[in-house]
């Protein structure tokens, strides 16, 4: 299975993940989402592609969205789950388990389509959003930029030290358009005993106008690039931008 390692990468941190992230807004980011539906559909129907443990999705059905979630992990699946969060798929990509014409918005967060290796495979997803949109649906994503791998991300390093938890990432630039995570983490069993979990996973970059052609070649339109959590247009010099496109 070509993507197997981040299956295994996320099954192995899921029980972590939220810790992990515990910094991170998501309530910013789902506000960013929700006011990019508002402006480009009137639907209701929500698919959330790699939904993780279910913070988006959540978020999405509390306002009373029709929301599904898919995700890769198992594991991760489990803690959304947690969550009272319903309708969750476990499957990838590539081969969206939903009929024809099924929604009125995909989405996808925390640039999870970086995990895809090329531009290929990542035209092969857009086909697949394309297909289970609606005629008018929508389809948003974020990505990191290979500006951001080589500006912040290359030769990164963070230890996270909590009561039963020491954290460790580690990441680095790889020429000429990915960056190698390594995390390790050290659950605290007993007294001076821990027990470790390690993983590594990959993210590609890709160049904006070779994604933007991508979507245009499956036949998405009205293609715009924003600055992440803003309307701001986008370019290669930001950390993270949000594509929109309509089919």
């Amino acid at each position: 299975m070509k993507y197997l390692k981040v299956k295994e990468f996320f099954n192995r941190v899921a029980k972590f993940y939220d810790i992990m992230m515990r910094e991170m807004d998501y309530k910013e980011w789902a506000f960013y989402i929700e006011e990019i539906i508002k402006k480009f559909s009137n639907g209701n129907k929500i698919l959330d592609l790699a939904c993780g443990t279910g913070n988006i999705t959540e978020f999405l059905k509390n306002k009373k969205y029709n929301v599904f979630g898919l995700d890769i992990s198992f594991n991760m699946l489990q803690l959304a789950k947690k969550k009272n969060v319903n309708n969750l798929v476990n499957g990838t990509f590539f081969k969206l388990p939903f009929k024809d014409k099924s929604f009125d918005v995909v989405l996808s967060t925390f640039d999870s389509l970086n995990n895809v290796e090329s531009l290929n495979d990542l035209k092969n997803v857009f086909s697949e959003v394309y297909r289970v949109l609606r005629n008018g649906g929508l389809w948003t994503f974020d990505l990191n930029t290979i500006f951001v791998f080589i500006d912040y991300w290359s030769n990164y390093f963070k230890m996270d030290i909590l009561n039963d938890l020491i954290i460790i990432w580690k990441s680095n630039y790889i020429i000429p358009n990915s960056c190698l995570l390594k995390i390790y983490i050290f659950e605290k069993i007993d007294d001076d005993i821990y027990k470790k979990y390690e993983g590594e996973l990959l993210e590609f970059g890709f160049k904006l106008e070779d994604v933007k052609n991508a979507l245009r070649e499956v036949n998405f339109k009205e293609i715009k690039i924003y600055e992440h959590l803003s309307f701001r247009k986008g370019h290669e010099k930001n950390y993270r931008v949000q594509f929109v496109a309509i089919k």
